[in-house]
């Protein structure tokens, strides 16, 4: 087992862009720099300091809670600048666009991970394994943070949607939690809402908003409809990662010299051993999220992704389902190998390891670290 962000310190984050800023515009740019916040707990304070709405402001991307991290954020309408310096919040002043900020803009994201084994570690196998990834990259699968509503819950809320079970969705997110006793707590109250409320950790979440939905009559439904789209497509997604996820490590397992380590409630399917030759037919590989939109170009990827749908009883019409006002599917495409840069060993102790290195965006450095030491991260 390995162990990262026993302290923020311990994961540094920043993310890498190159904005063409002016003296004007209708966008204020910001370097947002937050310790031990979620992206969406920084966005809620800098929107109460700076007096704007939460939708006024956009970012290219989510980062960890228990980390130090650098991201870039653009404002809408803001009036009169303001920088803010507390000791877990940041904001630096960076300039003006026509446009807010989007997902393209990032270039990537520079780490610096100190992780501690609960064994002990040999220098010549990580040095191995990082010569591996250096040359051949690793498997670009969704990492632990993309599965957040699913991590402590019985289901995917997806599954219950597609029922029309509402109750259950709202039910398996509201009670999801890794207090065992909290959580019977909760579903014992389910219901009685005033007492619900109490329970939860926080009156002034997103989660508290439902409940007190629910304790003013509100349907299920109506309440799950009320939730914030970019919170409802995040949790939805999650059922979609791990199709994703379960298609490249049937890829990976069926094609080429394998281990496989343990992640959530799964197990997923590294490469020990690429050629250059197999390299050359899998490096630029593509898998789509669904096959529909955009058909694979792979055929051994159109089998997997058939077979892996069918296994979960998903038909064409499932896939188009629509609840609470959002698509329950999207189709894309997303690299099955990401490639890793600048990878560098700087602290080397036979239980603990300082690594840094550069991932393009939507890769995760959990993953890299999964493969690099060949054992669970948590």
């Amino acid at each position: 087992m390995l162990l990262i962000k026993e302290s923020p310190e311990d994961f540094v984050v920043k993310e890498v862009a190159d904005f063409d800023l002016k003296n004007s515009g209708e966008h204020a740019y910001f370097k947002l720099w937050k310790k031990n916040l979620t992206t969406f707990e920084a966005v809620k304070e800098v929107a109460k300091l700076l007096k704007v709405k939460k939708s006024n402001i956009s970012f290219a991307g989510l980062k960890d809670k228990r980390a130090v991290t650098e991201q870039f954020i653009s404002v809408k309408g803001l009036k009169d600048i303001k920088e803010i310096s507390e000791e877990n919040l940041k904001l630096t002043f960076l300039g003006y666009s026509d446009r807010p900020i989007r997902i393209g803009d990032i270039k990537g994201n520079v780490f610096r991970v100190k992780v501690k084994s609960t064994k002990r570690l040999s220098k010549s196998k990580l040095i191995e394994s990082a010569d591996l990834v250096k040359a051949y990259g690793f498997e670009n699968y969704f990492g632990e943070q993309r599965f957040g509503s699913v991590r402590y819950a019985q289901d995917f809320i997806t599954r219950y949607l597609l029922r029309n079970d509402y109750e259950g969705a709202l039910k398996e997110y509201l009670t999801a939690m890794n207090d065992k006793r909290r959580r019977k707590a909760l579903l014992k109250a389910w219901g009685r809402w005033k007492e619900f409320l109490k329970l939860l950790p926080s009156r002034n979440s997103e989660e508290a908003k439902i409940v007190r939905n629910l304790s003013s009559g509100m349907s299920f439904r109506e309440a799950f409809e009320r939730i914030p789209k970019k919170l409802k497509l995040m949790l939805l997604f999650a059922y979609q990662s791990y199709l994703w996820n379960t298609y490249l490590s049937r890829f990976v397992s069926r094609y080429l010299k394998h281990f496989r380590v343990n992640f959530l409630r799964w197990s997923l399917a590294f490469s020990e051993e690429i050629n250059p030759s197999i390299f050359e037919e899998i490096k630029d590989l593509e898998i789509p999220y669904l096959g529909t939109d955009y058909p694979p170009k792979s055929k051994k990827v159109e089998i997997i992704i058939r077979e892996v749908l069918e296994e979960e009883g998903l038909g064409q019409e499932d896939l188009k389902a629509v609840r609470g006002g959002v698509a329950l599917f999207s189709d894309g495409v997303r690299k099955a190998f990401a490639s890793v840069r600048d990878l560098e060993i700087e602290d080397f102790k036979p239980r603990e390891v300082t690594l840094s290195f550069f991932l393009p965006p939507g890769s995760y450095a959990t993953v890299l670290l999964i493969k690099i030491f060949r054992v669970p991260v948590k």
